[in-house]
């Protein structure tokens, strides 16, 4: 069967979808079988993801003229059988079996204010009408499953869960020069409680800088905050003057991706106390990094932690920092926590997230012919 993947999500510098395919790649590759594979890109520097698959490169600054254009013309012309689509669109006239990744559905959900205007009525526009034109569904979680479901009314048949991974490249970093030239470059404290990813109103970071206030006085730490200028952000940025935190906190905005690692290896946690997640994917960042977490037992996060995190109510500021607290007080717990995360990390793989994904496109009807 010849499959493509539209992989041009890599041009978009961070975010939960882009480490998605390049982390899926890879796998996908590693597990074609006789299939031929074929994967997309629109820049040449991708490249060299996907070893004895081809890649094309199809160069375009603009999106959507690559997504509704580029990409269909080329799956026609080159008599595809089945391509994925792994950011929530399959877009017209495609020729072929189309199957789409829906990461998660905070477009549905107004009052998270998850995304800006445009791109909230884009998705909800177009997921309802990509899940009900895809030969199947990939949801990333069980959670994003029974979302799709409610949503759009997807038949939950065509629905198949394939869980994310954290990469391999994360891993718990011991190496003393590593460590300390990261520290330098980030201008890290010797001890920290961190964060990742945007600063935007469904991650609960004003939240978080509540929990944090409440325990400063009574632990040495420092909050380190991760992500570039993100939608909706002021309120953490007004949050910060009001509590006064401005002396204990550090926000790095982008950090590169080889950096990653270190981070969750020096942290003394790691706090994600998100209102909505699809998957939650820094949680098996952290804990495969070696670092103990504490995280919302909201939405798909607890499918993802299982009982290898401390799990609080995202909306309860005491259970926040009592949690975060004990974690920075109680070694026992800490390193409790630090070995039930590496194995619970274990549990979960892209090669196994990648198989699941091709044995469902090669059962279903109809995949191995054009459409």
């Amino acid at each position: 069967m010849r499959i493509a993947f539209s992989a041009r999500g890599l041009s978009v510098s961070s975010g939960g979808a882009r480490q998605f395919i390049q982390s899926l790649i890879p796998a996908l590759a590693q597990c074609r079988g006789e299939d031929e594979l074929s994967f997309f890109y629109s820049r040449p520097q991708f490249c060299g993801l996907a070893p004895g698959c081809t890649e094309i490169v199809m160069a375009s600054g603009h999106k959507m003229w690559w997504d509704f254009v580029l990409f269909p013309r080329m799956l026609r012309k080159l008599k595809i059988d089945a391509a994925i689509f792994p950011k929530n669109v399959i877009p017209f006239f495609t020729g072929c079996a189309g199957y789409v990744v829906i990461h998660d559905l905070a477009y549905f959900l107004p009052e998270l204010n998850a995304y800006p205007l445009a791109d909230t009525l884009y998705m909800k526009a177009l997921i309802p009408q990509s899940v009900r034109k895809a030969a199947g569904v990939f949801a990333i979680s069980e959670h994003t499953k029974h979302d799709i479901i409610h949503y759009t009314a997807c038949d939950p048949a065509k629905i198949t869960v394939t869980y994310e991974a954290a990469d391999p490249s994360y891993r718990r970093v011991d190496d003393p020069e590593r460590i300390k030239k990261t520290r330098e470059k980030y201008h890290l404290p010797d001890a920290f409680v961190l964060y990742t990813g945007s600063l935007s109103p469904r991650k609960n970071i004003t939240g978080l800088l509540q929990a944090f206030a409440e325990i400063q006085d009574r632990v040495p730490h420092t909050l380190v905050l991760t992500g570039s200028k993100s939608w909706k952000d002021r309120s953490v940025f007004e949050m910060i003057d009001a509590l006064k935190l401005r002396d204990r906190i550090e926000q790095l905005g982008y950090v590169e991706e080889q950096d990653m690692p270190v981070l969750y290896s020096m942290a003394s946690v790691y706090v994600y106390p998100s209102l909505y997640e699809g998957f939650g994917l820094p949680v098996l960042e952290a804990m495969q990094c070696g670092c103990p977490v504490v995280a919302s037992n909201a939405t798909s996060i607890p499918e993802v932690a299982g009982d290898a995190a401390m799990l609080v109510d995202p909306h309860d500021i005491h259970a926040i920092a009592a949690a975060m607290h004990k974690v920075l007080t109680d070694p026992p717990r800490r390193e409790g926590l630090v070995a039930s995360g590496i194995r619970r990390a274990a549990m979960f793989s892209w090669r196994r997230c990648a198989e699941t994904m091709l044995e469902a496109i090669r059962r279903t009807p109809g995949a191995g012919g054009r459409r």
